[in-house]
């Protein structure tokens, strides 16, 4: 399936035939000027939408190799600490650096776009979030 999430989200999570238990969002386009970050995928109307449709103890996985965007990101779901807990609040094993980002991808599966910004030398920065039970 092929969608806008900002758009469409909504939509398709209310069609799916069972609990929504995790959520990806993998390296999205950066839009690096200013004029164009009102194109970045993960903005507030997502992320509530996300909030309302995870379920108790489903899991929110961020990933991007921009810093800019990965803050951007973190700044979005951090703000909602009332619903979710970073994921070494409930598994002090899972590394991370002293900012808070997974040092390894908890999916044990890497993405085409992860591979090559490690190859090129690129940090990877992850978040993972799980909804309060």
């Amino acid at each position: 399936m092929f969608a806008n999430a900002l758009v469409s989200f909504e939509q398709m999570v209310s069609s799916y035939p069972g609990p929504l238990m995790l959520v990806t969002i993998l390296c999205p386009d950066p839009h690096f000027k200013k004029r164009h970050h009102k194109r970045r995928v993960v903005q507030k109307p997502l992320v509530d939408s996300i909030l309302k449709n995870l379920h108790p103890g489903g899991q929110v996985f961020l990933q991007s190799d921009v810093l800019e965007v990965a803050l951007d990101m973190r700044n979005q779901f951090d703000s909602h600490f009332d619903v979710l807990e970073h994921i070494t609040d409930i598994d002090p094993s899972v590394l991370c650096d002293n900012e808070g980002w997974l040092l390894i991808n908890p999916m044990g599966v890497r993405t085409e776009r992860e591979i090559h910004a490690e190859f090129e030398g690129a940090k990877v920065y992850r978040r993972m979030y799980q909804r309060r039970i």
